[in-house]
């Protein structure tokens, strides 16, 4: 008799239980997929290739070369695949056409310096795909791919060179800065760790000197001095101790905020 009372009484629990699953279908699927939506997120480049030319001491080879998420790789018509993972790239230029990489590895044949390897691109490398491979490989690189329609404070400026110069615009983003110009490669995307330090003499000139390049501005409109301190703001911070936080003091006499940091 009580084995009766209990089932009566167990047994609407046990409809309710199942009704309320019933409403969550997906639950299950949502755990399932957790892993692979992980290992996606962390996928950041998005793959993109392109029939090349990799250039040599005497001629140069036809192949294709992509990049993803694993690096970057040569695939030739014929021989054996080249392959660079993010980590082996200790720099590298990249232009719309062409691409350097610059690696931790000996020269052959006994020859000085390291290995270098440039390619001539048939296609022109989207500014998405160049700032996702500058983020990767973290390291401070020359990026002459900027994206256009970035969104952020227009300063019209006149890069100098030493065969005259190229107009353009400097655009100072969320993440860095770009210099857009329609004169061939000297475009430019800057990540604040890209960066070392800039120095204005004058509300009209502006010097960045990055890590792996240098450029003087003449300024068409002058830059207000509370951009030029947000500037250096944001690069003194994101030049910091890798996975500290703290911030690297930079040499004494580099003007911060209008005042020689080191100095204090």
């Amino acid at each position: 008799m009580n084995r009766i009372r209990l089932k009566w009484r167990v047994l609407p629990a046990l409809v309710l239980f199942a009704s309320l699953c019933s409403f969550l279908p997906g639950a299950g699927a949502e755990t399932a997929q957790d892993p692979q939506q992980t290992a996606g997120a962390e996928q950041t480049i998005v793959p993109w290739q392109s029939p090349t030319k990799l250039r040599r001491m005497v001629g140069s080879e036809k192949g294709d070369v992509v990049l993803d998420v694993h690096g970057i790789e040569f695939r030739p018509r014929r021989g054996h695949t080249l392959h660079w993972s993010l980590l082996d790239i200790q720099t590298f230029f990249l232009s719309p056409h062409s691409l350097t990489i610059k690696t931790y590895q000996d020269r052959k044949k006994h020859l000085p310096g390291i290995e270098q390897f440039r390619f001539h691109l048939d296609r022109a490398v989207p500014p998405e795909v160049a700032a996702e491979l500058a983020g990767e490989v973290q390291r401070p690189s020359q990026n002459a791919v900027p994206n256009p329609s970035t969104q952020g404070i227009v300063v019209p400026a006149h890069h100098r060179t030493r065969i005259g110069g190229t107009n353009g615009e400097l655009r100072f983003r969320e993440g860095g800065i770009d210099y857009v110009t329609r004169a061939g490669t000297d475009s430019r995307s800057w990540r604040w760790t890209d960066l070392q330090t800039v120095s204005q003499p004058d509300p009209y000139h502006l010097f960045v000197f990055g890590y792996r390049d240098t450029y003087t501005f003449d300024l068409k409109k002058p830059l207000p001095r509370s951009l030029f301190n947000h500037v250096t703001d944001e690069i003194w911070t994101h030049n910091g101790s890798e996975g500290s936080g703290d911030p690297v003091a930079p040499t004494p006499g580099t003007m911060v905020n209008g005042r020689r940091r080191g100095d204090e």
